[in-house]
């Protein structure tokens, strides 16, 4: 059985000092996109949120996985392991939080991964800048008071029912 840390690189994690998530629907299977990677290929992670992960491949290629849910601690902790018998990653397994405690590493929730989609590198950028913005909230008008229950039926009267209905 293979164990793996993503995320960050090993000299990065050796210098820094759950449940499992229910899945609320069926697999969507879409032409484009993969079940699975291979292990040997992926060259770095990067964790863009709590729910996107997108896997940098040897060769270029650009993977964004969407977890089945959102994986509370990932974008925090900024990495996560992975264990799996074969040689490579695929749709449902599980990934787990890593919490550092004292020079060691603790892992948290367990999250399942999605399809592997692939993307370009501008669709990677654009993530990454989408992360933190959010639509701006905007003040509602506040209604006239004449306008507060215009359009309705007065208290006492009695709207008519068509016959037949």
């Amino acid at each position: 059985m293979y164990k793996y840390l993503a995320a960050i690189p090993l000299a990065a994690l050796l210098s820094t000092a759950a449940p499992l998530a229910a899945q609320d629907e069926e697999p969507v299977e879409e032409p484009s996109a993969e079940r699975c990677v291979s292990i040997v290929r992926i060259r770095s992670t990067e964790i863009i949120d709590d729910r996107n992960v997108l896997f940098h491949m040897r060769g270029g290629d650009i993977y964004h996985n969407i977890l089945a849910n959102r994986c509370p601690g990932l974008a925090r902790e900024n990495r996560f392991s992975y264990e799996t018998s074969l040689n490579r990653l695929c749709q449902l397994d599980w990934i787990a939080v890593l919490y550092s405690e004292g020079g060691s590493f603790r892992e948290g929730p367990r999250c399942g991964l999605g399809l592997f989609h692939p993307i370009t590198a501008e669709d990677a950028e654009a993530l990454r800048e989408g992360k933190d913005a959010g639509p701006e909230p905007e003040a509602l008008p506040m209604p006239e008071p004449e306008e507060v229950g215009a359009g309705g039926t007065e208290a006492g009267d009695e709207e008519e029912i068509p016959e037949g209905s």
